[in-house]
């Protein structure tokens, strides 16, 4: 039997206050496996196209749960954010707590369509580089001032 998790569904919207029971989603630790569909959900869940008009963390979070309804792990994230950058597609500033898409991220097909239809378009993933870190409690605080509601 699948394991299962409990997600608070679509915060984003505040229309739903009730629980989801979604089925756990794989752990993706390695790079060597090639692209997942946590990759295009994050490829999409990141906005601008610079670091002036990038994301912040608390916005990928956001626009991730309204994408998917479901707020990433972060290992998921960080795993995804690694794939994406070693491919040229995302860059980020963790101290500015900025994340952009890159002009190849911005023009790929990947964040058209369907998750699925999104993993089919990416190229081949290139070789593995040292999966990124988020300093301590970085990504726990964006999900908690995600979950308030605050600024």
């Amino acid at each position: 039997m699948a394991e299962l998790r409990v997600s608070r569904a679509c915060a984003t919207c505040r229309m739903l206050s009730y629980w989801l029971i979604l089925p756990a989603r794989q752990t993706e630790t390695a790079l060597e496996e090639g692209w997942t569909l946590s990759d295009v959900w994050i490829l999409r869940s990141i906005g601008g196209v610079d670091s002036v008009r990038g994301s912040s963390l608390r916005q990928v979070i956001a626009a991730a749960d309204y994408l998917n309804h479901a707020i990433p792990r972060e290992d998921e994230f960080v795993a995804a954010l690694s794939r994406l950058a070693a491919a040229g597609l995302v860059e980020f500033d963790v101290a500015a707590d900025r994340y952009w898409r890159t002009a190849a991220g911005q023009s790929s097909a990947a964040h058209r369509g369907t998750f699925t239809a999104g993993l089919a378009v990416l190229s081949e993933l290139p070789s593995a580089s040292p999966p990124q870190a988020l300093p301590p409690g970085v990504f726990s605080s964006a999900v908690a001032s995600y979950l308030q509601g605050s600024t």
